[in-house]
């Protein structure tokens, strides 16, 4: 089986640096959703073509509840320059892929759909229009265009650079005596018993949510390094079984450890209960992502929070920082509603309030080259991390369509004592070769 599309570790270097300077050339232009054929031409996505007046709706299927106020911004300022255009999003998180597959398989297609990238792109490419030839695609910065990039088409429109690990509460650490930011599995458990002293519950784990867990097993899987596509060649060939990588078994280790010195009931701790006992003090790490700062801030405006070079076993220098641009909004091609959703494309990479969504309603980085850098304390981090620090693409884009969720559920059943470990390996085992065959 071919590779799929993926970018190295230095590739994923390489494109953070990009990004940054060109978000930077434009600092200050930053002000800050309810929950065929290719018809269109690159003519369509002009902001000069004569404004329409026949009222038009643009649907919207996403996960990333984090971006709920934001994006009701961003279709609030498009109407006041496009009075006839209602933007309406709609914002699910729970089993989101086997939603929009049902949406998808009954004709019931959303005019925008947002999904991860590279492996999706062979997913839905059969849906999506190819935006290659459209004039705005000049305004992303070239880096983060190989993730939407599949047999020479361009599948879809990447909206944000992220980067995920522990992230930490500063004072915490210092209150509890921590000097030095733990880098391995035997210094994380140092640093929890000292904060555990000070009577501060170490981890917040938001483990009911599925993804949460799968972006922890990615990223012990990713500190294997050396070449993950002929690695993923020999996974997706059946040559090779997944728990046949050593590392990929430190994510029990991992959980173990969490769940030990951990909040009570993580398979009942959602995505805002995690946030808000971080928030609020009562726990100094949480295992989540820049998305989380906008909501962090809305309750504690001023905490000192920052990333830890992620532990994923014995070794330190294997320690780091998961950084890529995966999240991507798929226009459909068959949309009655294309001409107008390209024009709105051309408007997030041209008007400022189009490219403040991503830096400054989420705080995140944006793909955008001409967008301001957001201000917002995890992005930053990032920046340090790619000039100084150990960084990993998210290796979950070589997996078969359909494992990621799969292995999220998986670990949560380990969590709730419906496995063992080794039951874990063998179900996640024979779960990945059932996908990466259906996927041939």
């Amino acid at each position: 089986m071919a590779a799929k599309k993926w970018m190295t570790v230095a590739a994923t270097a390489a494109l953070v640096p990009a990004l940054l300077t060109a978000c930077g050339s434009n600092s200050n232009n930053g002000n800050e959703a309810n929950t065929t054929t290719n018809a269109g031409t690159n003519a369509n996505s002009g902001t000069n073509n004569s404004a329409s007046t026949e009222p038009v709706e643009i649907t919207i299927l996403q996960y990333a509840p984090e971006m709920t106020e934001a994006i009701n911004k961003l279709a609030a300022d498009y109407k006041k320059e496009h009075p006839n255009v209602t933007i309406t999003a709609t914002i699910h998180q729970d089993d989101y892929p086997t939603l929009l597959k049902s949406r998808i398989n009954s004709g019931d297609v959303p005019d925008i759909f947002m999904t991860g990238a590279y492996n999706e792109n062979k997913t839905y490419q059969d849906y999506v229009y190819d935006l290659k030839d459209e004039p705005f695609m000049k305004n992303i910065v070239p880096t983060a265009l190989p993730g939407v990039t599949l047999d020479g088409k361009v599948l879809g429109f990447p909206l944000v650079l992220q980067s995920h690990s522990f992230i930490y509460n500063k004072k915490l650490f210092a209150d509890a005596g921590i000097t030095e930011l733990p880098k391995t599995f035997a210094q994380l458990e140092e640093a929890a018993k000292k904060l555990q002293a000070k009577g501060v519950i170490p981890f917040s784990n938001g483990y009911k949510e599925w993804w949460v867990l799968e972006q922890t097993f990615t990223q012990v899987l990713a500190s294997m390094g050396g070449d993950y596509a002929k690695t993923f060649d020999e996974l997706n060939s059946g040559d090779k079984k997944l728990f046949d990588i050593p590392e990929a078994s430190n994510v029990f280790k991992l959980i173990d450890l969490t769940t030990k010195y951990g909040n009570k009931k993580p398979l009942e701790t959602d995505l805002n209960s995690q946030v808000a006992l971080f928030a609020e003090g009562k726990a100094a790490m949480m295992h989540q992502g820049t998305w989380v700062e906008d909501s962090v801030r809305k309750l504690n405006p001023n905490i000192d929070m920052g990333f830890m070079p992620g532990p994923v076993g014995d070794d330190a220098s294997k320690a780091g920082l998961m950084v890529d641009s995966n999240i991507v909004w798929r226009v459909n091609k068959d949309s009655k509603n294309l001409k107008e959703v390209l024009k709105f494309l051309d408007w997030m990479t041209t008007s400022e309030a189009g490219k403040s969504f991503i830096p400054v309603g989420t705080k995140q980085i944006s793909t955008v080259a001409s967008a301001p850098f957001p201000d917002a304390q995890l992005s930053k981090e990032t920046q340090t991390f790619l000039e100084g620090g150990v960084t990993y693409p998210w290796v979950k884009g070589y997996w078969p369509d359909g494992f990621e969720q799969k292995a999220g559920e998986i670990l949560q059943k380990y969590i709730a004592g419906g496995a063992s470990a080794d039951e874990a390996k063998a179900e996640m085992n024979k779960t990945y070769k059932t996908l990466a065959e259906a996927a041939e």
